[in-house]
């Protein structure tokens, strides 16, 4: 997406404590800051979800201008030829720290943790609220910088239900490997909704209609996809100043016009 992100004004949450963040991801570049899922009311309230500089994944949240939460995992996203599917299940309210928030890559939950920071029991998770200006991006922080470079594909939100991996993904029979579903059912709540579901489609396709706009930059349907994996250029190699777009399905040399 590089440039590119998406924007909506949240209304008021079915549970500003529970939900499930579901999004298939690959990436283009590494070794930078990037907002994947992002909700902004202000600069003393705010959280999102994000690539780290060292490529780590990691959950970051302010309430009331302090940190409210920062989980980090100890493991690496490196892969730039292959879709990682992230969920994140919320629910605040139980008792035990480690079950509040649940990072699960390719249906797997990530344990070894760099960082531990949980929300507490029946805190309100600010990657849920809405209040005065809120607004969420996906892509990029609030103000379009520290954009998410690489393809994003069946993008989820679940508002009032923490929702376990299974519901978006299964393991394939054959090749043991995590795949995609491409036709989940679940109760979107208030402020759910599933975009880029079909290509570059930002008009919300669950129950509600909670579409987004365009913040800026432009969507462009690579064919890549969880379903359809395609073969990409390596981000480590550019001969001649050449440029990688399209989720590194295409490269360009203006100096020499290939």
């Amino acid at each position: 997406m590089a440039s590119t992100y998406l924007k909506r004004t949240n209304g008021t949450p079915t549970n500003d404590k529970i939900g499930t963040i579901s999004v298939w991801v690959k990436r283009s570049k590494l070794g930078t800051d990037q907002r994947i899922h992002m909700n902004f009311a202000d600069g003393s309230n705010y959280a999102y979800l994000r690539f780290t500089e060292g490529d780590l994944i990691e959950v970051y949240g302010v309430a009331s201008g302090s940190q409210s939460t920062q989980i980090r995992t100890n493991r690496v996203f490196r892969d730039t030829n292959a879709w990682y599917h992230i969920v994140l299940a919320i629910d605040t309210t139980q008792g035990t720290s480690t079950d509040r928030i649940k990072i699960y890559v390719n249906g797997v939950q990530e344990t070894s943790m760099g960082t531990t920071d949980y929300w507490g029991q029946n805190e309100t998770c600010q990657l849920l609220i809405a209040s005065g200006s809120n607004y969420h991006t996906v892509g990029s922080a609030e103000n379009g910088s520290s954009s998410f470079d690489g393809s994003m594909s069946h993008y989820h939100k679940c508002d009032g239900t923490a929702l376990a991996p299974t519901v978006f993904g299964e393991t394939d029979s054959t090749t043991g490997e995590w795949k995609i579903k491409t036709n989940v059912s679940f109760t979107p709540g208030n402020n759910g909704y599933t975009i880029l579901k079909d290509g570059n489609t930002i008009t919300d396709q669950s129950a509600n209609s909670n579409d987004f706009t365009l913040g800026a930059g432009t969507l462009t349907k690579t064919e890549d996809c969880p379903s359809s994996v395609f073969n990409t250029f390596n981000a480590n190699f550019q001969e001649g100043g050449g440029v990688l777009s399209n989720g590194n399905t295409t490269y360009y040399n203006a100096s020499t016009s290939n």
